[in-house]
This record gives structure tokens, C-alpha cells and sequence, in this order.
């Protein structure tokens, strides 16, 4: 008789579980299974803290809302809580300062920007902008650091719709719809130290 191998059975965590995990690791939550966050590198939080002086910059000047940057927990699908990221900048408008908790963000943020890195790069574009878009986000960006560039999204009827690209190079301002008016060039996002 031959016997077959144990079939591994895959555990689904929810935000609950995540919560007991005191291993001193970060991790987010994708559709319930455990993903390892390792922690980023230095071109990565310089992009990162250049974000959030814009964007924090941009909501002070208009009074339109309140900018958070990682790690903060951010669960979008109640009541499964199946889905929890640590999305690197996160923009909450005014109308919905109500999904802002003391120890998370309990919904969609109005914007979510993701710094691409080498080792997270397909999950970004992939598992986690799926769940962004069905949970509600109502911008998404993506940098890349290696193109030096900024891409933005907004929901289209079943995906992402790509508005814009914003190169090193260019003279525009980068345009969204949730920061309507913000004064920002890609340019002013990357770092010119020959290092990075």
C-alpha cells in the first residue's frame, strides 16, 4: 500500500491572530495568510520621509485632512479583518477622519502611496493594489525608486485606470484627485546623492 504525503493545510490568519504575534518581526495580513515585512533600506525611507513632508506639507496649507506613515496598521475588510497593510504614506480626508483609531486605521484611506522595493515589488502591484481597490481607496500611488518615477491610480470600473506618470525629468506637477493643487514634481521625491 502506498501512502500518500500529509497535504499541508495553509492556516488563514485574522486580524485577531495577527495581533498575538509577539516574534519582534513586522508582518501584513494579504487574504489571510501571513506575509514577512522585512524592513526597508535607506534609499527607501529617504523616499518615504520625502513623501510625507509633501503630502503632510500639502494638508496643513489646505486644512484637508491628517498623513500617517509606516508602520501603522491599516484593516481594510471589516468585519473578516483578512486584510491588514502597513501602506508606507496614508492620506485620511477630513469627511472620514472616523475609520482613525488609536491603534490603526479601521478602512479605505483616502490615498495610499507605496515605496516599491525590490523584495515587495510584485506584491505591491499585485495582491495589495487588488485589495486597495476593493476595499475603497480612492488614489493609489506606486514609486519606484530604480525608474525614478510615480505612477497614480484611480478606481476604474474593474481595476486600477493608470492617470498619470511622472518622471525625474518632468516639469508638471503631479495631479490627483484627492490633493487637488498639490505643488509636487517627481523630482522633488528623489534624492540627487549619487549613493542612492
Amino acid at each position: 500500500m502506498v501512502t500518500q504525503p500529509a497535504k499541508e493545510v495553509k492556516k488563514f490568519y485574522t486580524y485577531d491572530d495577527y495581533l498575538k504575534i509577539g516574534d519582534g518581526n513586522r508582518y501584513e495580513l494579504i487574504e489571510g495568510e501571513l506575509v514577512l515585512a522585512p524592513s526597508p533600506g535607506t534609499r527607501h525611507q529617504l523616499l518615504v520621509g520625502r513623501l510625507f513632508k509633501i503630502i503632510d506639507q500639502y494638508a496643513q496649507r489646505t486644512s484637508s485632512g491628517q498623513v500617517f506613515i509606516a508602520p501603522l496598521d491599516v484593516v481594510l475588510d471589516e468585519p473578516l479583518k483578512m486584510n491588514t497593510f502597513q501602506p508606507d504614506i496614508i492620506f485620511i480626508s477630513n469627511e472620514r477622519l472616523g475609520i482613525i483609531e488609536e491603534t490603526r486605521i479601521n478602512g479605505a484611506p483616502d490615498l495610499v502611496v507605496e515605496v516599491l522595493s525590490p523584495g515587495t515589488i510584485r506584491r505591491d502591484r499585485g495582491r495589495k493594489s487588488r485589495q486597495y481597490f476593493k476595499s475603497g481607496v480612492r488614489e493609489f500611488w506606486l514609486v519606484d525608486p530604480q525608474e525614478r518615477l510615480v505612477e497614480v491610480f484611480v478606481p476604474g470600473e474593474k481595476d486600477w485606470q493608470r492617470t498619470g506618470v511622472y518622471e525625474e525629468e518632468d516639469e508638471e506637477f503631479i495631479a490627483s484627485t484627492v490633493l487637488p493643487g498639490l505643488e509636487a514634481r517627481a523630482r522633488d521625491i528623489f534624492p540627487v546623492n549619487a549613493f542612492l
